[in-house]
């Protein structure tokens, strides 16, 4: 494995079990830094086998600490992580080059009998995850189960670490587990199979009816789009009204991505009454109405601003474009809430050609025709939003939402896509998407367009919700 992960055969792979034993020497004994007497049992027990182990066991603490590197920070771009990533994999090559002993070994270091450990059962469920045959697999199940019913952190980082794992048979070890009495393992299978796209539409069914509102949350990771729209709206209009936000704002996002009328108009309802609850009017703004203006035009004006700046940015509407303006010049607001709203024109507008006038193009994008959707000065498309994808930006919920709106865009055709993916596995995506569903003339004319993609990460003053 270089920059994605991939499945290995051991058996091919690994350096078979040491069958020569040879003895440390005195003389390495007394120039080793340690404390000798402390030293001299561990070189006496085993040579190649103890150094083995102890390879093994630093590899894998070293997946644990590079896992927290895969995530771009706000001064990078999403593409900044792969050499982390490549460190990491090679951890992964390590131990399985250290063979079946190291396996065994890190499959009996996942679980700390103490303590909890989420980063070791990250990195022990990856590397397991990179490894063919039925053992791994029994093992896979066993730290999953334990670290989901054992501790939340370590369930969170067991999801993810099946979520990356590229075997493609772990739905062997997830399905018996949605029909599972404890909630939080419905949960973390659900959450599993919708990410990788192997959540059957009957099981996602079941986990939008859970009365358990976890495993609702992880339903609506589901790739929706291919399933039945009439099951959809009734099942995502339920979600949209739970009490928990994040389930609520998840079934909201991908009303939008299905283009659900029923989710756009409780999305309004939801918006006029508190716009910051769910993020309601930005899941309104991504429907793409323009009737949608007049409500936003009048919350430009009133306490919730700064949510509706955000929201007419994605709404891309050239007719907000003067409202936004008079945010930005208002004396009255600071530094920070300016940029909240040069965020939003920028978005709309993108910057001026060629470094001008910024204010001044920002005026002429204004006088174009008032329901045409603009996305950095350009009217908005899927080689539009495909191209801000792959240009520069480090927020992954942020990037979330632009795939969001692409789904909306290709009506559901376009390919599978995350941003918690290694780098070189969205770099796939991207191009599978590219092939999928935008024509190479357009491909060109949007990389050929000369203005760089507006951010997709915003800026929240202290008092907003993120």
């Amino acid at each position: 494995m270089l920059d994605r992960p991939c499945v290995l055969d051991v058996a091919t792979l690994g350096a078979p079990a040491p069958s020569l034993r040879v003895p440390a020497q005195p003389g390495w004994r007394a120039a080793w830094p340690a404390d000798a007497d402390r030293a001299a049992p561990a070189f006496d027990a085993g040579g190649t086998s103890v150094f083995r182990r102890h390879a093994a066991e630093e590899c894998l603490d070293l997946v644990a600490v590079l896992r927290a590197y895969r995530a771009p920070q706000p001064e990078e771009d999403w593409r900044t992580p792969i050499g982390s990533e490549r460190r990491l994999l090679a951890q992964v090559n390590a131990i399985v080059g250290l063979g079946h002993e190291a396996l065994e070994q890190i499959a009996a270091l996942a679980i700390d009998p103490d303590l909890p450990d989420p980063g070791r059962v990250f990195a022990a469920l990856l590397v397991l995850g990179c490894v063919a045959g039925d053992r791994p697999l029994s093992e896979i199940r066993r730290i999953f189960e334990t670290a989901v019913t054992r501790h939340p952190e370590e369930g969170a980082h067991a999801v993810e670490a099946l979520s990356l794992a590229p075997r493609s048979d772990l739905s062997e070890v997830l399905t018996p587990l949605l029909n599972h009495e404890a909630a939080a393992l419905r949960a973390a299978a659900v959450r599993v199979l919708a990410f990788r796209w192997e959540l059957p539409e009957a099981a996602w069914d079941a986990a939008m009816r859970d009365p358990n509102p976890s495993v609702v949350g992880a339903a609506l990771g589901a790739p929706a789009q291919h399933f039945d729209p009439g099951r959809c709206e009734p099942l995502l209009m339920a979600a949209a009204q739970s009490s928990a936000e994040p389930v609520a704002r998840a079934a909201l996002r991908l009303g939008a991505a299905l283009r659900l009328p029923a989710l756009h108009g409780e999305a309004t309802r939801m918006a006029t009454r508190d716009g910051r609850w769910a993020d309601a009017l930005l899941a309104m703004a991504m429907h793409g109405h323009p009737g949608d203006a007049d409500l936003l035009r009048a919350m430009l004006r009133s306490a919730g601003r700064w949510q509706a700046a955000r929201a007419a940015g994605v709404l891309g509407l050239p007719s907000l474009v003067p409202d936004l303006l008079a945010l930005h010049d208002d004396p009255l607001r600071n530094d920070e809430e300016r940029q909240l709203a040069a965020q939003a024109l920028a978005t709309i507008a993108g910057p001026a050609p060629d470094g001008g006038d910024t204010a001044a193009w920002w005026h002429r994008v204004a006088q174009a025709p008032g329901d045409v959707r603009v996305r950095g000065g350009r009217p908005l498309s899927a080689g539009v939003l495909l191209a801000q994808l792959e240009g520069p930006g480090w927020w992954r919920a942020g990037r979330h939402d632009l795939y969001l709106e692409l789904v909306a865009a290709s009506r559901g055709r376009a390919p599978r896509f995350s941003p918690f993916d290694f780098v070189a596995v969205q770099d796939t995506s991207l191009r599978r998407i590219a092939e999928a569903m935008v024509p190479r003339d357009g491909r060109a004319a949007s990389a050929q367009a000369g203005h760089p993609a507006p951010p997709v990460h915003p800026v929240h003053p202290a008092h907003s919700a993120h």
